[in-house]
């Protein structure tokens, strides 16, 4: 195992998401409770975009109401990259990338987690800095 491990060895497949009509409140609950640092934002069971564990600190920082702050209010907007063009495409890989790849692209994108497409190229998980980090080092 390593660095040249394919990242689905380290995927949240079972990834937690919310609806985009979710409130503050509902997604610190969730994100609580799936004891994750993303979930993904869904619109009719399509995903949207994604939410943090940063846009929840900044949300909460800036005393934003918890009941009727509406998770389209602080997330980040983006659309699935599949064989249609994306005007504002998600950070995301294929699973079959590997654990180096997905590092570099974090580190170029300042981001702390990538939407992972599986077979069938629709959004199938989220893996984090710190999944991919323990799959590098085993």
């Amino acid at each position: 195992m390593g660095l040249k491990d394919e990242i689905k060895k380290a995927v949240n497949w079972d990834a937690p998401s919310v609806d985009i009509e979710d409130s503050l409140r509902a997604v610190i609950r969730k994100m609580a409770q799936s004891k994750s640092s993303a979930l993904l934002v869904k619109l009719n069971d399509v995903v949207i975009g994604v939410v943090t564990d940063m846009d929840l600190m900044r949300s909460v920082v800036e005393k934003k109401n918890l009941d009727t702050t509406m998770v389209s209010e602080f997330m980040t907007g983006c659309e699935l990259i599949t064989e249609k063009p994306a005007k504002n495409p998600c950070v995301q890989l294929h699973q079959g990338e590997t654990v180096e790849n997905a590092l570099g692209i974090l580190d170029v994108s300042g981001l702390h987690n990538l939407v992972v497409s599986g077979e069938d190229d629709k959004c199938s998980g989220i893996v984090t800095v710190r999944d991919l980090l323990e799959l590098a080092e085993s």
